[in-house]
């Protein structure tokens, strides 16, 4: 590999020529002390180095052995993390020579409590090979992005991180050979829970051109409801902590307000953190947007029978306000166990086969060059109708529902 370096609105940021495809990791794109909103990144104190696997939010796996659950067993087995507060940072992979290409940006899942960008199915190469410049984003997670007093935090700091990554991208994204004018919103779980309040926000009105929503968007119910912030969780929760204020609380070591929020007061901890109508960012409960959406599911997902009907109810909706909706259920068991589980179809559509331990064979790395080629031409024209595939039809009724498998 070899270095290369892009002069930006921020200063020189140096990465690495890898295969065809200029790799950036770790890239600044806003600093936030603890409970406050994310101030934007303008300028690099000299030359920024995007050479090295950047740092992860403070999460459970900070602080706890978690090598006997199933997600470090698929996603994250034998790699080495590092943890911070200064965490708000992105990893960008572009085609070596771009112009006005199209721009995926795309936000992680994990319950709004975990995950990082440098997990090893993020790894956006695929669509870079495809000449789209792929952008993947860290937000603060748990207790130190969603605390939300209604006094000192009105909430929702960590969609508020995931609006400054977005707009750093619009800033900067030329640089890299990026459309600003042309930017796709993917995420899944979470983040695509995350897609779906932010492109229904104002602020975001005519930024965003189309939507990948994976197990997590749709019409919602009781699943995540948007509600105004919770002060009487949150003053127990620093009680709890064992501080006398807001300030003392503000203050404690990280590990400390983190075992706090995930040992005291469980049921709050599930209800609460989470995004809420912070009046700036979310302004109303209404998720409606005037953009292209792809919805997809797995087989065994996390609430298959709830996330179809979200999805499904969404796309109807859509369809009575005339924006297109496609959706799309992933129904491949993966090898050797002929496994299906929440989250399994990121290793596809991100096109990161080869990161993966599983003894993939031809078949799923044909499924997975069309689900990358359908979604790269979504980018660029709105459609999933891909050259050499079989037509998908926007959403009307359940035939219209793509399966891969």
């Amino acid at each position: 590999m070899q270095k290369v370096s892009v002069e930006t609105p921020c200063g020189k940021v140096v990465g690495l020529l890898s295969d065809g495809v200029r790799v950036f990791r770790g890239v600044k794109y806003a600093e936030a002390k603890r409970f406050c909103p994310p101030v934007p990144t303008l300028r690099y104190d000299g030359v920024f180095d995007a050479t090295e696997q950047g740092v992860c939010c403070p999460q459970m796996r900070a602080y706890r052995d978690e090598e006997h659950r199933f997600y470090y067993r698929e996603f994250r087995k034998g790699m080495k993390f590092s943890y911070s507060e200064d965490c708000l940072i992105l990893d960008i992979r572009a085609p070596e020579k771009a112009e006005k290409a199209p721009v995926i940006v795309f936000i992680h899942g994990g319950s709004f409590t975990g995950g990082s960008v440098n997990e090893p199915q993020f790894d956006g190469s695929a669509y870079a090979k495809k000449g789209v410049v792929f952008v993947a984003i860290n937000y603060r997670l748990n207790v130190f992005g969603f605390f939300a007093d209604g006094e000192h935090s009105r909430g929702g700091l960590g969609l508020l991180d995931q609006y400054a990554a977005i707009e750093w991208v619009r800033r900067n994204i030329e640089a890299f050979g990026g459309d600003l004018d042309n930017i796709t919103l993917m995420g899944q779980s979470a983040g695509a829970m995350s897609i779906q309040t932010l492109i229904s926000s104002p602020k975001l009105k005519g930024k965003i051109k189309r939507a990948v929503m994976l197990s997590g968007g749709g019409k919602r119910g009781v699943l995540l409801p948007l509600g105004k912030p919770h002060p009487r969780y949150w003053k127990k929760l620093i009680k709890a902590a064992g501080a006398n204020s807001y300030e003392e609380f503000a203050a404690l070591p990280a590990e400390r307000v983190w075992t706090a929020w995930k040992t005291k007061h469980v049921v709050g901890k599930a209800l609460f953190t989470k995004p809420v109508l912070d009046g700036d960012l979310v302004v109303s409960k209404n998720c409606d947007a005037d953009i292209p959406i792809i919805f997809g599911t797995v087989k065994k997902d996390l609430l298959p029978p709830v996330l179809n009907h979200m999805a499904r109810a969404y796309a109807r909706r859509q369809k009575r306000r005339g924006t297109p909706c496609y959706l799309f259920s992933f129904e491949r068991l993966l090898p050797p166990d002929d496994a299906s589980f929440h989250s399994c179809d990121l290793w596809y559509v991100l096109g990161s086969l080869g990161n993966s331990s599983r003894p993939f064979t031809d078949r799923d790395r044909a499924l997975s060059e069309e689900m990358v080629s359908r979604i790269a031409g979504f980018c660029r024209t709105s459609s999933p109708n891909a050259e050499g595939y079989d037509g998908w039809e926007v959403y009307s009724s359940r035939k219209d529902i793509k399966v891969f498998g």
